[in-house]
Protein backbone atom coordinates (compact mmCIF):
# COMPACT_ATOMS: atom_id res chain seq x y z
CA UNK A 1 0.00 0.00 0.00
CA UNK A 2 1.27 3.38 -0.21
CA UNK A 3 -0.36 4.65 2.67
CA UNK A 4 -2.00 2.48 5.44
CA UNK A 5 -4.42 5.37 6.59
CA UNK A 6 -5.77 4.73 3.17
CA UNK A 7 -7.02 1.23 3.46
CA UNK A 8 -8.36 -0.57 0.13
CA UNK A 9 -7.44 2.83 -1.59
CA UNK A 10 -4.07 2.59 -1.39
CA UNK A 11 -3.54 -0.91 -2.52
CA UNK A 12 -1.16 -0.66 -5.57
CA UNK A 13 0.35 -3.82 -8.20
CA UNK A 14 3.89 -3.12 -8.87
CA UNK A 15 6.98 -5.03 -10.14
CA UNK A 16 10.05 -5.51 -8.43
CA UNK A 17 12.94 -6.14 -10.81
CA UNK A 18 16.00 -8.77 -10.00
CA UNK A 19 18.68 -6.88 -8.16
CA UNK A 20 17.30 -4.38 -7.04
CA UNK A 21 19.11 -2.41 -3.78
CA UNK A 22 17.28 -3.94 -0.91
CA UNK A 23 15.19 -6.84 -2.33
CA UNK A 24 17.24 -9.94 -1.35
CA UNK A 25 17.36 -13.06 1.18
CA UNK A 26 15.55 -15.26 -1.23
CA UNK A 27 15.07 -18.74 0.66
CA UNK A 28 13.14 -21.81 -0.60
CA UNK A 29 10.84 -23.53 1.60
CA UNK A 30 10.44 -26.46 2.65
CA UNK A 31 6.94 -27.95 2.30
CA UNK A 32 4.89 -30.90 3.39
CA UNK A 33 3.64 -31.32 0.28
CA UNK A 34 3.43 -30.05 -3.69
CA UNK A 35 7.71 -30.16 -3.14
CA UNK A 36 7.90 -29.56 -7.16
CA UNK A 37 6.72 -26.30 -7.51
CA UNK A 38 9.39 -24.09 -5.54
CA UNK A 39 7.72 -21.39 -3.08
CA UNK A 40 9.94 -18.90 -1.98
CA UNK A 41 10.76 -15.91 0.49
CA UNK A 42 11.99 -13.00 0.53
CA UNK A 43 13.03 -9.49 1.66
CA UNK A 44 12.44 -6.07 0.93
CA UNK A 45 13.98 -3.72 3.08
CA UNK A 46 14.43 -0.30 2.12
CA UNK A 47 13.43 -1.02 -1.78
CA UNK A 48 12.70 1.66 -3.49
CA UNK A 49 10.66 1.18 -6.31
CA UNK A 50 10.31 3.52 -9.52
CA UNK A 51 6.91 4.67 -10.27
CA UNK A 52 7.29 3.49 -14.11
CA UNK A 53 7.00 0.05 -12.37
CA UNK A 54 3.46 0.67 -11.30
CA UNK A 55 1.60 -1.61 -12.90
CA UNK A 56 -0.91 0.16 -14.74
CA UNK A 57 -0.25 3.52 -14.15
CA UNK A 58 -1.69 5.55 -11.19
CA UNK A 59 -4.50 6.52 -13.03
CA UNK A 60 -5.92 3.04 -13.46
CA UNK A 61 -6.34 3.13 -9.33
CA UNK A 62 -9.16 5.14 -8.89
CA UNK A 63 -11.67 3.79 -6.58
CA UNK A 64 -9.71 1.05 -5.12
CA UNK A 65 -9.12 -0.92 -8.26
CA UNK A 66 -5.91 -2.28 -6.75
CA UNK A 67 -7.22 -4.25 -3.99
CA UNK A 68 -10.47 -5.40 -6.38
CA UNK A 69 -8.49 -6.32 -9.30
CA UNK A 70 -6.16 -8.58 -6.82
CA UNK A 71 -9.39 -10.53 -5.36
CA UNK A 72 -10.76 -11.13 -9.07
CA UNK A 73 -7.93 -12.69 -9.98
CA UNK A 74 -9.16 -15.37 -7.46
CA UNK A 75 -12.07 -16.21 -9.39
CA UNK A 76 -10.08 -17.24 -12.36
CA UNK A 77 -6.59 -19.13 -9.95
CA UNK A 78 -9.60 -21.02 -7.74
CA UNK A 79 -11.04 -23.00 -10.45
CA UNK A 80 -7.41 -23.78 -11.43
CA UNK A 81 -6.57 -24.85 -8.11
CA UNK A 82 -9.63 -26.98 -7.87
CA UNK A 83 -8.51 -28.50 -11.34
CA UNK A 84 -5.47 -30.04 -10.20
CA UNK A 85 -7.65 -31.17 -6.68
CA UNK A 86 -9.62 -32.68 -8.87
CA UNK A 87 -7.03 -34.51 -11.02
CA UNK A 88 -5.09 -35.21 -7.70
CA UNK A 89 -8.13 -36.80 -6.24
CA UNK A 90 -9.23 -38.97 -9.46
CA UNK A 91 -5.99 -40.23 -9.36
CA UNK A 92 -6.12 -41.55 -5.23
CA UNK A 93 -9.60 -43.03 -6.63
CA UNK A 94 -7.91 -45.00 -9.27
CA UNK A 95 -5.01 -45.70 -7.35
CA UNK A 96 -7.67 -47.20 -4.19
CA UNK A 97 -9.57 -48.99 -7.25
CA UNK A 98 -6.33 -51.19 -8.23
CA UNK A 99 -5.44 -51.84 -5.14
CA UNK A 100 -8.64 -53.14 -4.18
CA UNK A 101 -9.14 -55.01 -7.46
CA UNK A 102 -5.51 -56.28 -7.40
CA UNK A 103 -6.16 -57.72 -3.59
CA UNK A 104 -9.22 -58.86 -4.06
CA UNK A 105 -11.17 -56.21 -1.94
CA UNK A 106 -13.94 -55.70 -3.86
CA UNK A 107 -16.14 -58.76 -2.75
CA UNK A 108 -16.55 -56.64 1.05
CA UNK A 109 -19.33 -54.05 0.42
CA UNK A 110 -18.25 -50.91 2.82
CA UNK A 111 -15.24 -50.93 0.21
CA UNK A 112 -17.01 -50.77 -2.61
CA UNK A 113 -19.72 -48.46 -0.69
CA UNK A 114 -16.49 -46.04 -0.37
CA UNK A 115 -15.00 -46.63 -3.50
CA UNK A 116 -18.63 -45.30 -5.18
CA UNK A 117 -19.14 -42.48 -2.72
CA UNK A 118 -15.60 -41.04 -3.25
CA UNK A 119 -15.91 -41.73 -7.39
CA UNK A 120 -19.41 -39.66 -6.89
CA UNK A 121 -17.74 -36.90 -5.51
CA UNK A 122 -15.08 -36.64 -7.49
CA UNK A 123 -17.75 -36.37 -10.57
CA UNK A 124 -19.48 -33.70 -8.62
CA UNK A 125 -15.99 -31.68 -8.08
CA UNK A 126 -15.49 -32.16 -11.98
CA UNK A 127 -18.40 -30.66 -12.99
CA UNK A 128 -18.55 -28.04 -10.34
CA UNK A 129 -15.08 -26.89 -11.55
CA UNK A 130 -15.56 -26.66 -15.36
CA UNK A 131 -18.72 -24.43 -14.80
CA UNK A 132 -16.69 -22.26 -12.62
CA UNK A 133 -13.87 -22.50 -15.18
CA UNK A 134 -16.57 -21.74 -17.88
CA UNK A 135 -17.88 -18.32 -16.47
CA UNK A 136 -14.12 -16.92 -15.62
CA UNK A 137 -13.39 -18.01 -19.92
CA UNK A 138 -16.67 -15.97 -20.91
CA UNK A 139 -15.73 -13.32 -18.42
CA UNK A 140 -19.07 -13.83 -16.27
CA UNK A 141 -19.66 -13.27 -12.83
CA UNK A 142 -18.59 -16.84 -11.02
CA UNK A 143 -17.53 -15.80 -7.19
CA UNK A 144 -19.46 -18.17 -5.84
CA UNK A 145 -18.87 -21.13 -8.36
CA UNK A 146 -15.33 -20.61 -7.82
CA UNK A 147 -15.10 -20.47 -4.25
CA UNK A 148 -17.63 -23.35 -4.01
CA UNK A 149 -15.31 -25.40 -6.24
CA UNK A 150 -11.94 -24.41 -4.71
CA UNK A 151 -13.61 -25.10 -0.96
CA UNK A 152 -14.98 -28.49 -2.37
CA UNK A 153 -12.87 -29.98 -4.67
CA UNK A 154 -9.57 -30.35 -1.58
CA UNK A 155 -11.84 -31.37 0.76
CA UNK A 156 -12.87 -34.35 -1.21
CA UNK A 157 -9.42 -35.07 -2.59
CA UNK A 158 -8.29 -35.37 0.81
CA UNK A 159 -11.28 -37.71 1.62
CA UNK A 160 -9.88 -39.69 -1.59
CA UNK A 161 -6.34 -39.74 -0.29
CA UNK A 162 -7.32 -40.78 3.21
CA UNK A 163 -9.26 -43.82 1.59
CA UNK A 164 -6.44 -44.90 -0.53
CA UNK A 165 -4.18 -44.65 2.54
CA UNK A 166 -6.59 -47.16 4.29
CA UNK A 167 -7.10 -49.49 1.89
CA UNK A 168 -3.51 -49.65 1.44
CA UNK A 169 -2.01 -49.88 5.00
CA UNK A 170 1.34 -50.24 5.45
CA UNK A 171 2.08 -49.53 1.84
CA UNK A 172 0.31 -46.52 1.36
CA UNK A 173 2.14 -45.16 4.38
CA UNK A 174 5.17 -45.67 2.44
CA UNK A 175 7.58 -42.58 1.57
CA UNK A 176 7.47 -43.98 -2.26
CA UNK A 177 3.89 -44.29 -2.79
CA UNK A 178 1.30 -42.39 -5.13
CA UNK A 179 -1.12 -42.39 -2.60
CA UNK A 180 1.41 -40.93 0.34
CA UNK A 181 2.56 -37.77 -1.79
CA UNK A 182 -0.74 -37.34 -3.11
CA UNK A 183 -2.41 -37.07 1.19
CA UNK A 184 0.45 -34.55 0.94
CA UNK A 185 -0.15 -32.82 -1.79
CA UNK A 186 -3.60 -32.42 -1.15
CA UNK A 187 -2.97 -30.60 2.28
CA UNK A 188 -1.67 -27.94 0.51
CA UNK A 189 -4.27 -28.00 -2.71
CA UNK A 190 -6.65 -26.16 0.27
CA UNK A 191 -4.33 -23.53 1.60
CA UNK A 192 -3.38 -22.18 -1.48
CA UNK A 193 -5.19 -19.78 -3.06
CA UNK A 194 -7.48 -18.93 0.81
CA UNK A 195 -8.36 -21.95 2.74
CA UNK A 196 -11.90 -24.06 2.51
CA UNK A 197 -13.11 -21.83 5.75
CA UNK A 198 -11.90 -18.67 3.68
CA UNK A 199 -14.03 -19.78 0.39
CA UNK A 200 -17.07 -20.27 2.99
CA UNK A 201 -16.68 -16.76 4.18
CA UNK A 202 -16.95 -15.52 0.90
CA UNK A 203 -20.07 -17.61 -0.29
CA UNK A 204 -21.73 -16.74 2.70
CA UNK A 205 -20.97 -13.06 2.06
CA UNK A 206 -22.63 -13.43 -1.36
CA UNK A 207 -25.50 -15.46 -0.34
CA UNK A 208 -26.60 -12.70 2.07
CA UNK A 209 -25.69 -9.94 -0.35
CA UNK A 210 -22.88 -7.95 1.94
CA UNK A 211 -20.30 -5.90 -0.08
CA UNK A 212 -17.12 -8.00 -1.66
Amino acid sequence: TIDPALGRDGHRAFIVEKGTPGLGNFHIEKKTGIKGYESTSFVMSDCRVPEENLVGGEEYYTGGKGFKGAMKTFNSTRPMIAAMAVGMARAAVDEAMRFARDNDLLGDVRVRDRLERMHRKVKMCRLLTFKAAWLADHQMPNIVEASMCKALAPQVGMEAASLGMELLGLVGGRGDHLIEKLYRDMKAMDIVEGTGQIQRVVMARQLVGFPN
